[in-house]
């Protein structure tokens, strides 16, 4: 609520937005404390207590697909797969508060919580695996239309294009969802490759040998980024990365 407050006077001056509407939480809703903002292009409208609720992804994770790997020599879930995208890096784990967050945002269709949670996946772009790399285009996954209508966003469009914003990087939506399909959480891996088969068509065309950055909330076996990397490089992408808020 609070931060819908905000957003809807954005056009007035820094002091007197601060004045009318003092910086609340956009977690548990308490004033955030003049100081304890931290630096708000790290992670915008998060109080200290929440921020530091949120936790960071497994030391030992995955090289490719930040699968964590505590006690294991071997990614189980790279084991036997041909991945189409160089790596997927996740800011955080899909646990506690995160996932509380990610959660509201979708179900709860409280846009409001776009900006913190868009300055969490702007983490993502510290990771080691990404620095060197430059991106022609930042792409989002895409809803099927149906779904999108009927949550009224799609919530990797909006991260997508507030990342894109901040980083001045291009914006474009490349792909389209062609066939509505079934939710994935339950599925185990090959069940999910099996559910995104034709499920992703291009909507417009690839700028030549383009460098592309996926944008999605969640990752978990990373099939969904996966299935949009394949059609990006059968169509001319030269590397597709991807960076989510969380993985699960």
């Amino acid at each position: 609520m609070f931060g819908s407050l905000r957003h809807a006077v954005s056009n007035l001056g820094e002091g007197a937005l601060d004045l009318l509407y003092p910086p609340h939480c956009a977690s548990c809703g308490v004033r955030v404390l003049e100081g304890d903002e931290g630096n708000s292009s790290e992670i915008e409208m998060l109080c200290k207590e929440c921020r530091g609720a949120i936790l960071a992804p497994p030391e030992h994770r995955c090289p490719v697909c930040s699968h964590p790997m505590e006690g294991m020599l071997m990614c189980s879930n790279c084991d036997g797969r041909r991945w189409h995208l160089s790596v997927i890096v996740a800011a955080c784990r899909y646990e506690g508060l995160v996932r509380e967050l990610i959660q509201r945002f979708k179900y709860g269709r409280d846009q409001s919580l776009t900006p913190p949670l868009a300055a969490l996946l702007e983490r993502a772009l510290d990771d080691p695996r990404l620095q060197g790399k430059s991106f022609d285009a930042i792409v989002p996954v895409p809803l099927h239309p149906r779904r999108e209508r009927e949550r009224e966003f799609n919530q990797s469009g909006l991260l997508a294009a507030r990342l894109a914003k901040r980083r001045g990087i291009p914006l474009l939506d490349l792909l389209k969802r062609t066939r509505s399909t079934a939710p994935q959480a339950g599925f185990d891996r090959a069940a999910r490759m099996k559910n995104l088969e034709g499920a992703f068509a291009l909507g417009m065309k690839l700028p030549p040998d383009a460098s592309l950055l996926l944008v999605d909330d969640v990752s978990t076996t990373g099939s969904t980024l996966d299935a949009c990397a394949a059609l990006l490089m059968e169509e001319g992408a030269s590397e597709v990365c991807a960076v989510t808020v969380a993985r699960g």
